[in-house]
């Protein structure tokens, strides 16, 4: 196995995951914070495909993100440069909480496109680190992006997870 195979085998045992704990949910369980400071599943779920996007689209490739590309960024009246990162209770609140489809459909998009450019590295692509002036993107190899994306994904499924045991209980 390769490092591709692993980072792509990785990638789909925490899509499936994403698939089993987001299926079935409300409207209301997917938009319910416990309290003003938290966040909400869909919430969370559409920060993990910012985050993917960003970090494969536009750092690495170099090219405008599937936000962008893809509209959702004006079907959501959402800026492109809104990540989700660093939210306080204020901008959770505003947050406008796009329907799941929709949130599903950009998500298949990123991570295709994403799947699609994993599969073109060669070993030293890894070590390759993409120009850039964004203070937290400098000096980041192709690497430590896919290992950032498994960790950042694997959290937020971890959050995911628990809001939707809080609201139904353990394995509900």
């Amino acid at each position: 196995m390769d490092a591709n195979q692993m980072v792509e085998g990785a990638f789909q045992e925490l899509e499936q995951g994403l698939e089993c704990t987001l299926e079935g949910l409300t409207p209301e369980e997917l938009t319910w914070r416990p309290n003003e400071d938290a966040n909400s599943i869909n919430f969370l779920f559409w920060h993990i495909s910012r985050a993917e996007d960003i970090w494969v689209n536009e750092y690495a490739l170099k090219r405008p993100q599937t936000f962008e590309r893809g509209d959702w960024a004006a079907k959501w009246k959402i800026p492109v440069e809104e990540t989700g990162y660093g939210y306080g209770p204020e901008a959770l609140a505003a947050f406008l909480n796009p329907p799941i489809d929709e949130l599903w459909r950009y998500h298949r998009e990123v991570h295709v496109e994403s799947l699609a450019y994993l599969n073109t590295l060669k070993p030293d692509d890894f070590a390759y680190t993409p120009p850039s002036d964004h203070p937290r993107r400098r000096g980041r190899t192709i690497g430590w992006v896919w290992s950032h994306l498994l960790c950042e994904i694997g959290q937020h499924l971890g959050h995911i997870t628990y809001l939707r045991g809080l609201q139904r209980g353990i394995n509900q």
